[in-house]
């Protein structure tokens, strides 16, 4: 037997803070997992994407087309929700309890079907049928703050609200289940130049993580006491970072591409010991130049989808028909139950 056989209650807990025999087993391992699945839906340019367990289906927004795809395992496409209001889909959410898919509409200009608002004008959030894709509600949220928008980053809580990001005002909208929409949180340190606030979770302790593409920084947000938000101290920068996923309530990923100033193309494992006041990242693995926006679980597999939409989004207007990307779903890891 050793020492720990005998060890009191108190020195076990000192020797677990200093000795790596109590260090906790990675929840997220960066690893090939198998080949990538590429979907047989030409100039699609996902920016989200969301798994649909009940159909063992993966979900798609179009930035381009303004619609949702469902695709399955083989890469098959169907088209699930059109709707004429959408212009770029961006975030999208899945409430499976209520069989319901949020999904966010902006207009950044690259979208096959412009808006009557305007590029950095339109900004809107729809609800549909997780089974049939039929519209429930559409919510205009472009009245409730003056300036330019980029609704970005969607996710939602256990009651079935959504928390909405718009990358470029400093704020962060709710929208009800019943979709009575308001301002969440305003800060000025949410402002900057290009795209700023993204990707969120809701944390199942009741707050928000929102990551800041811009400048790489990571926000915690109290989901009773929104004012009271307060930034992570982190390690190093995550300048780039778009897409998170949470893995239990200490584990984080954040899905990085790149901003003028840095490229990052990468994911970073994040873990917390003190609830995200702070975080360490633990682990990167390097992901190309594909410019990764989002990232997913399925059946304890990571998956980060890309299609170079960086290259949509930049060329000329005569330029945008003619590209023909297909979106890649890539495998980079597994997360542990």
């Amino acid at each position: 037997m050793s020492i720990l056989d005998y060890a009191p209650r108190a020195l076990l807990c000192f020797l677990c803070s200093i000795a790596p025999v109590c260090a906790r087993a990675p929840v997220i391992a960066f690893e090939a997992t198998g080949p990538a699945l590429t979907v047989k839906h030409p100039a699609m340019y996902p920016e989200t994407i969301e798994y649909d367990a009940r159909e063992d289906r993966f979900l798609l927004g179009s930035f381009r087309e303004g619609a949702i795809y469902g695709v399955d395992q083989s890469g098959k496409a169907s088209l699930l929700v059109e709707d004429p209001r959408l212009c770029s889909v961006l975030g999208i959410a899945v409430d499976a309890g209520r069989s319901r898919l949020w999904a966010v509409n902006s207009d950044l200009g690259a979208s096959a079907r412009p808006s009557a608002a305007g590029p950095k004008n339109l900004a809107g959030v729809g609800v549909y049928d997780l089974v049939t894709g039929k519209a429930i509600r559409y919510v205009d949220l472009a009245t409730l703050v003056v300036g330019p928008h980029l609704l970005n980053g969607i996710a939602l809580d256990s009651a079935g609200n959504a928390y909405v990001t718009d990358s470029f005002s400093p704020v962060i909208y709710k929208v009800a289940p019943t979709g009575e929409a308001g301002l969440f949180l305003r800060d000025e340190r949410f402002s900057g130049s290009g795209v700023n606030l993204n990707g969120l979770v809701v944390h199942p302790d009741g707050y928000l993580l929102v990551i800041k593409k811009s400048e790489g920084s990571l926000f915690k947000v109290p989901l009773s006491r929104p004012s009271e938000v307060s930034q992570v101290t982190i390690d190093r920068s995550l300048v780039g970072g778009d897409g998170l996923t949470l893995a239990g309530g200490r584990d984080l990923v954040v899905i990085a591409n790149r901003t003028p100033e840095k490229n990052s193309d990468a994911a970073f494992s994040l873990s917390t010991r003190d609830g995200w006041a702070s975080a360490k990242v633990v682990a990167v693995q390097d992901l190309g130049d594909v410019y990764p926006t989002t990232g997913v679980v399925r059946k304890g597999v990571l998956y980060v989808v890309h299609s170079k939409l960086n290259q949509l989004i930049s060329a000329p207007p005569d330029e945008k028909a003619r590209l023909r990307e297909l979106a890649v779903i890539r495998p980079i890891g597994r997360v542990a139950p």
